[in-house]
């Protein structure tokens, strides 16, 4: 399963993408509303942020998992999704996701 394949499985079938992006997404307007109102971004700056930290998330957990997935050549998608569904990976990305808080910097 390539990069995007797991982007696509994870949206398909967990809502960890759609909780992480509402926590940076307070997290952003958060560290916003603190900075001078003349250096304040403007909402696409924000979502553009929000953006790259989402990014950033399913590519640390894609690498992850890769480490740990013996793919069988032959059906390396199969491989992936029996991984994760056999260890509950998105029950548990959920679930820490939902309790992660970002450092306030």
């Amino acid at each position: 399963m390539d990069r995007e394949e797991f982007e696509t499985y994870l949206n398909a079938n967990s809502r960890v993408v759609a909780i992480f992006r509402s926590q940076a997404l307070a997290y952003q307007h958060s560290k916003n509303r603190q900075r001078s109102t003349s250096k304040r971004w403007s909402e696409t700056v924000v979502a553009s942020a929000v953006d790259k930290m989402v990014n950033q998330f399913i590519d640390n957990v894609y690498d992850k998992l890769k480490t740990n997935i013996k793919e069988n050549k032959f059906q390396p998608y199969d491989s992936w999704v029996n991984f994760i569904e056999g260890n509950e990976v998105l029950d548990n990305l959920e679930e820490t996701v939902s309790e992660i808080e970002f450092d306030e910097e």
